[in-house]
């Protein structure tokens, strides 16, 4: 006791340092009373000398303190302002040694609660972070600007198979399917010019073997001179979406009983080829199923729908790589060639289909026999547009079928 109040009461340096240090000081007596308070502390906490005299003691439980032993310790710790609010210090007890023994401690409080508050605000973000990243959804994951992935969420294992070991540090294109490649390139070459965020949709490859469809959102981010350091990506699976587009896609272009292309997209294949080839001869043919409705009539229209499917299968055999065949509607249907040599090469097709159609048809037990009647219209003669071939074809067709009544 005599060594502190000795060391408090002799002016100069010591004294100054305690009386201006920002730090909060205290001096315990070797039973751990408190015996004197700096100008700091009681500033920091909000108390007159009196009351932190008399309160300090009950705020930082004293006797746990004096109990830790001989020595220097730290620990960081929650003390209540006067105000009520807590106050986070750094707490630092040191010993006062006299003829080598213990006659008292010193403990100093440094303020820590802005950076308590920073880093508790960095803790949660980053605690949240990883708590998206653990239940999210999606995948998100980090590249270096070469493609190299730096970062992948725990979800890749549960949507793609892979352990987060397995991604990070392999380069991106090799979970890529290949015939992505090409799009992928143009839309990383969009990275360089001023877009921040840009948007891909493609397949990656599943632990399985098998290509799932993944929507990535794709974040750059830039350094000082804007170039890119970072990618950060978050992907969703879309496959159940791109499968659902496509069957709906498919639906909207195709015959719902033989599958065949319909006469929407057939139009729109043939007006293609007409614009885009308009130096080159194409041929149109329009066909009629002769027989179709004795069939229908006699053995209901479930057969007929599998007739239908039947004569769609020869049809395109017959035709191969040569053009397009679709169903127009009823039991007639259509075919586009291209780029036709000459009128024989029309006429060896038409004979062809014809002897494929005349070919009997086994269905459920029941043997039928149809033939079809086939108009046709050439470029070079009717004109290039498909009002004109159509109309050429189709009145080509019935002086076929005439004929053969």
């Amino acid at each position: 006791m005599v060594l502190q109040k000795n060391i408090l009461k002799q002016p100069g340096v010591f004294q100054s340092f305690y009386k201006n240090h920002p730090d909060g000081i205290v001096f315990l007596d070797e039973n751990g009373r408190i015996m004197e308070v700096n100008e700091s502390a009681l500033n920091m906490f909000g108390y007159t000398r009196e009351e932190l005299l008399e309160d300090l003691d009950q705020l930082l439980n004293w006797s746990s303190l004096v109990s830790a032993g001989i020595g220097v310790f730290r620990r960081e710790m929650a003390i209540p302002h006067k105000k009520g609010n807590l106050l986070y210090v750094k707490l630092t007890c040191m010993p006062l040694i006299d003829n080598e023994k213990e006659c008292g401690k010193i403990i100093t409080f440094e303020n820590i609660t802005q950076y308590y508050k920073h880093r508790k605000g960095v803790l949660n973000i980053h605690e949240m972070f990883t708590l998206i990243s653990e239940k999210s959804q999606n995948i998100i994951s980090a590249f270096t600007n070469d493609g190299v992935f730096t970062y992948i969420s725990p979800t890749v294992n549960t949507l793609l198979g892979y352990t987060q070991e397995e991604v990070i540090g392999q380069p991106q294109v090799l979970f890529n399917h290949p015939d992505d490649f090409k799009r992928l390139k143009d839309v990383q070459n969009t990275y360089i010019i001023d877009q921040d965020t840009v948007r891909f949709t493609g397949r990656v490859l599943h632990k399985n073997g098998e290509y799932r469809w993944y929507e990535t959102t794709v974040e750059m981010i830039r350094d000082e001179s804007g170039e890119i350091v970072e990618k950060i990506c978050v992907g969703r699976d879309v496959t159940d979406r791109i499968e659902a587009e496509k069957t709906i896609s498919h639906l909207a272009y195709h015959d719902a009983v033989t599958d065949l292309p319909n006469r929407r997209l057939f139009k729109k294949e043939a007006e293609k080829l007409l614009q885009e080839s308009k130096s080159k001869v194409h041929c149109l043919m329009l066909l009629d199923l002769d027989g179709f409705k004795h069939v229908n009539d006699n053995f209901g229209h479930e057969i007929g729908d599998l007739l239908l499917i039947e004569v769609g299968k020869r049809l395109t055999n017959a035709v191969g790589e040569a053009g397009l065949v679709a169903r127009w509607g009823g039991d007639e249907f259509t075919i586009i060639c291209g780029n036709i040599k000459n009128k024989i090469n029309v006429h060896c097709l038409i004979e062809k289909i014809e002897a494929e159609i005349a070919k009997p048809i086994l269905i459920a037990g029941n043997q039928l026999f149809i033939g079809v009647s086939i108009g046709f219209a050439l470029t070079t003669e009717f004109g290039s547009t498909m009002e004109e071939l159509l109309k050429t074809a189709d009145a080509d067709m019935y002086r076929t079928k005439n004929k053969r009544k």
